[in-house]
């Protein structure tokens, strides 16, 4: 102990002899194990961190998808939730459906909200204690069929259906009901249904994610509809392959009883956390590996530092091998220096990660899965603690390599301006310039990917436009709309008024707007005169909108026509198919007057409707995803009691809110307006491509500046070894320019190497990174060659400083003072 406190005392007053070298490396490696710290920091709140349930790690979503390309919701079923539960590997299976109710306050203020109607069994899945109350069998079972009838007698009529009762999140019992104990019994009302509470959901229960009200559901346990996101416990010890072995029967056995609607269906199934977290825990991953490069190539940097000093220091490690100090003594002192820069660079690295967490919280960070609030726990300063240790080592292990490995004789020399002094470190020197050029390139084209695929993201054509437009839903509920021709009057009447608005230039509605995740219809179609085809059934999404819709989202119409007042109730049921229906089921046919019926789970011909235009595709669910094949039909024939309003102004969006909100009082006070911009909307869905691109960005601009500190530090340092050669060749007639391209040769042999490596450890990585991020690919010419055009520029401009002062030395007093 005593000899370690010595060796670091001795560090101490070597650093305050000349602290520009301390001063440059602790920065560097705060820089490194700060940026390392503060990713880890959000990967451990992603990923490692524990859901708040016992035993989250036998926790599972539950989707499904059809094997034969027909398109899916990919929910699930009642019936297909309620034959997982009780098997020999799940312990039990819920399901949660969304639902948008208006809640309305005390004083009558209506409140926009998202419910969720869930299946028997769905908090006990979850494993915590509700705070009051909860739902019973009870609240799930469908009132008894009445007994058959006696001959000759009119059927009984069956019990009605009690009204669903509701459970309340934590926070809304402490914010609207002041955490009354008595609170279960209590009427809620919403403008759809008045009910009851049954109990208070368990303190930090959040699934679905800032779920707030959840309601029984009374279905049949063979329902068939899909509407459900599911999810299981397995037993413990269960592996998923044992669980997705024995479901796969239960399929099976749905696909025999109920062939029309899960034939050629199958479960997926993934951890609860990856479900949560969905594609930001790939992108961090990334991030993560990236910060890790920083982190070496900010280590190499001040090993290189630590090489060029101990060069200076070698007639002192001399000196000592001399009077017979062992070398694993010296190697110790190095060491012991190398760890405390990285010390007192990791302390100040937690400052700046815990700075930089805070800064990507506020930049919008929080509004992504997990992140609303990112901890430094004690797996956190573990892991700083590593980083901390290993960046030491790293530090210190070629300085102490090169210097515990040459005899005494050849550590004098190393203090020598000769033209042979210091070959060793110059070689050393150069491998580690060598490592920081590649690492370079693996960053500069790792940034250069995710600045790509998120400029993909940005570029693609969505089918509709998403700037200057606004949203809002309405729901048209109460005695004031008895039935489908008054919510037909009131909806048409709105966008009207709404239409007459200055600044105003186009409003529609629709049941689905692009972005939004509502759940849409997938159906089975059916063309006029020709068979169905079990084997391969037309399958496609239905969407309901207004007359004017397209033209106020910026949608182009293809081929036909547009839905006009004409198309109206009692009218010939009439269609507009998307560009994806038409080029995956027509095969050139002219879709204008085909006549095609539709249905779930079959066809039905009551509903066959003509198809009186195309429209151009639209990306429905999310940027990256492609348009399905969709239909769409006229509001005005199908009425909908909610609907989503899309306002389209070239006038300040302010202004137009706050006239639509006085509009709204005056048309129905009851109805709640909750607006967002369709814009953003659109980069919601693409946060997550925008915290890694602005990630990966800081990283490799970070990159290139530790690269380029390091080219030039070797460059300068081989060029001060070199000075009494550099002297001779002026004194004999060299001229500057050859010293200058001398010098110049010798760091583009260096970029070189280190440019072939990068490359090859950069197109590995890339086919990685290719699997997860939108629309990149591992060999682009273009991302490869701006890494190599710009690493290179970097390593020229650090090279030619240098190399301008070489050519620029004064022969005679160099040669003088040798």
């Amino acid at each position: 102990m005593d000899t370690l406190l010595q060796d670091i005392r001795f560090a101490l007053r070597s650093y305050l002899r000349s602290p520009a070298f301390p001063l440059a490396a602790i920065a560097t490696l705060a820089l490194g194990i700060g940026a390392t710290t503060a990713i880890f920091s959000t990967l451990n709140a992603v990923l490692l961190k524990p859901l708040p349930y016992p035993q989250p790690e036998d926790l599972y979503n539950i989707r499904t998808t059809l094997t034969d390309g027909r398109v899916t919701t990919g929910m699930l079923s009642n019936g297909e939730i309620s034959r997982l539960s009780g098997t020999t590997t799940i312990v039990r299976a819920a399901g949660v459906q969304e639902i948008d109710l208006t809640l309305l306050h005390q004083d009558g203020t209506p409140q926009h909200v998202k419910v969720y109607g869930v299946t028997e069994g769905f908090f006990e899945l979850f494993g915590l204690p509700m705070t009051l109350g909860g739902f019973t069998h009870q609240h799930f079972a469908r009132p008894a069929p009445p007994p058959p009838p006696a001959p000759g007698a009119q059927a009984p009529q069956g019990p009605p259906p009690a009204p669903p009762v509701v459970v309340i999140s934590h926070r809304v019992w402490q914010e609207l009901y002041q955490s009354d104990p008595a609170i279960v019994g209590k009427p809620i009302r919403f403008a759809e249904i008045q009910t009851t509470i049954a109990g208070v959901a368990p303190r930090g229960f959040d699934t679905p994610h800032q779920g707030d009200f959840w309601f029984s559901q009374q279905l049949d346990p063979d329902d068939i509809n899909h509407f459900f996101d599911g999810f299981m416990r397995l037993k413990p010890g269960t592996r998923l392959e044992q669980a997705n072995a024995e479901m796969l029967p239960i399929m099976k056995g749905l696909e025999r009883d109920f062939p029309q609607a899960d034939l050629n269906r199958a479960y997926v199934t993934k951890s609860l956390v990856a479900s949560v977290v969905g594609d930001l825990g790939p992108i961090l991953i990334i991030v993560m590996s990236a910060t890790g490069l920083l982190l070496l190539l900010g280590c190499v940097n001040v090993a290189n530092l630590l090489l060029a000093r101990g060069a200076a220091r070698a007639r002192e490690m001399a000196v000592r091998v001399a009077i017979g100090a062992p070398r694993s003594r010296i190697v110790r002192q190095l060491l012991t220096e190398s760890v405390l820069l990285s010390t007192i660079g990791a302390a100040l690295g937690l400052l700046l990660a815990f700075a930089g967490v805070r800064a990507l919280l506020a930049l919008g960070a929080s509004k992504l899965p997990r992140l609303d609030a990112v901890a430094f726990d004690g797996r956190v300063l573990l892991f700083s603690l590593a980083a901390l240790l290993v960046s030491g080592l790293l530090v210190g292990f070629a300085p102490a390599l090169r210097l515990a490995a040459t005899d005494v004789r050849s550590l004098m020399n190393e203090s020598t301006r000769s033209a042979t002094g210091g070959r060793g470190t110059a070689r050393w020197l150069s491998a580690m310039t060598v490592v920081e050029v590649a690492l370079a390139i693996v960053l500069v084209a790792g940034a250069g990917w995710l600045v790509r695929g998120f400029a993909s993201l940005r570029s693609t054509d969505l089918g509709f436009t998403a700037d200057q437009r606004l949203i809002f839903d309405v729901a048209f509920l109460g005695p004031k709309y008895p039935n489908q021709a008054a919510v037909d009057t009131a909806g048409r009447t709105l966008r009207e008024k709404l239409a007459a608005l200055p600044g105003v230039s186009g409003v529609g509605s629709t049941s689905n707007f692009p972005m939004k995740n509502t759940i849409e219809g997938s159906l089975i179609a059916q063309f006029h005169g020709e068979p169905l085809d079990p084997a391969h059934p037309i399958g496609t999404r239905q969407r309901i909108v207004s007359p004017g819709y397209f033209q106020a989202t910026g949608t182009r119409l293809l081929q036909g026509r547009d839905f006009g007042p004409d198309d109206r109730q009692g009218t010939q049921p009439v269609a507009i198919v998307n560009r994806a229906f038409v080029k995956r089921y027509l095969n050139g046919r002219n879709p204008i007057g085909l006549q095609f019926s539709a249905g779930y789970p079959q066809p039905n011909p009551r509903n066959e409707v003509t198809v009186v235009g195309v429209i151009e595709d639209v990306r429905q669910k999310a940027v990256k995803d492609e348009a399905e094949p969709a239909f769409y039909q006229s509001l005005a024939q199908i009425p909908l009691r909610r609907q989503t309003m899309v306002v389209a102004t070239a006038a300040d969006v302010a202004a137009i809110q706050s006239a639509i909100r006085g509009e709204m009082r005056q048309f129905d006070p009851q109805i709640a307006v909750d607006f967002q911009l369709v814009r953003e909307l659109v980069d919601g869905t693409i946060s997550r491509q925008q915290l890694g691109m602005t990630l990966m960005l800081i990283f490799g601009g970070s990159a290139i500046l530790l690269a380029a500190v390091g080219i030039y530090g070797v460059v300068a340092y081989a060029v001060a070894q070199r000075q009494g050669e550099m002297a001779t060749r002026l004194a004999l007639g060299a001229t500057p320019g050859s010293v200058f391209l001398l010098v110049m040769r010798q760091g583009a042999m260096l970029a070189a190497a280190g440019t072939a490596i990068g490359l090859l450890v950069a197109y590995l990585s890339g086919r990685i990174v290719a699997s997860q991020i939108y629309a990149i690919r591992a060999s682009d010419p273009l991302m490869l060659g701006g890494a190599i055009v710009l690493v290179a520029g970097i390593t020229a401009l650090a090279t030619m400083i240098p190399a301008w002062r070489a050519s620029r030395l004064a022969p005679s007093g160099v040669l003088h003072t040798d």
